[in-house]
């Protein structure tokens, strides 16, 4: 069984490395599409979540092995932001987001409901590292 790294889990590892060179070899090295596709729905100020703050009630996923979960979710990320779905109704689209959290693993849960409020909760992830790391990373259509 090939353990998928968790897009958190790339996310917490690279803040871990304190050499700044050696940080984004890292990063460029682990942030595959799906990575990328997180951080600019953490860091763009062009995406607009259209959820309320916070964190809604939900009940975290207890099962083991679950980081590949939000790779398969990911493709659900449009219902939450402005534009993507606008005939969707707030509750049902809060309902979305909560079955989202869910399911996937615990950490990237708390990195959904970071991103939702336009943040990264691990150190140095900030939109000017990613910018170091991936030049171009925010210009449309990337």
């Amino acid at each position: 069984v090939c353990m998928k790294v968790g897009i958190a889990e790339i996310l917490r590892k690279t803040s871990e490395i304190k050499d700044e060179r050696e940080r984004i070899l890292f990063f460029r090295q682990h942030a595959n599409h799906s990575v990328q596709i997180m951080v600019r729905h953490a860091l763009d100020p062009d995406i607009i979540w259209e959820l309320p703050e916070g964190a809604p009630p939900y009940k975290v996923n207890d099962l083991v092995d679950q980081q590949h979960r939000l790779y398969t979710e990911m493709r659900k990320l449009y219902l939450f932001i402005r534009g993507g779905n606008p005939n969707l109704k707030p509750l049902r689209r809060e309902q979305l987001f909560i079955e989202l959290l869910e399911v996937v693993d615990p950490e990237d849960a708390k990195l959904l409901l970071a991103a939702k409020d336009k943040t990264i909760p691990y150190p140095g992830i900030t939109k000017e590292f990613i910018e170091k790391a991936i030049p171009g990373i925010w210009r449309k259509g990337n």
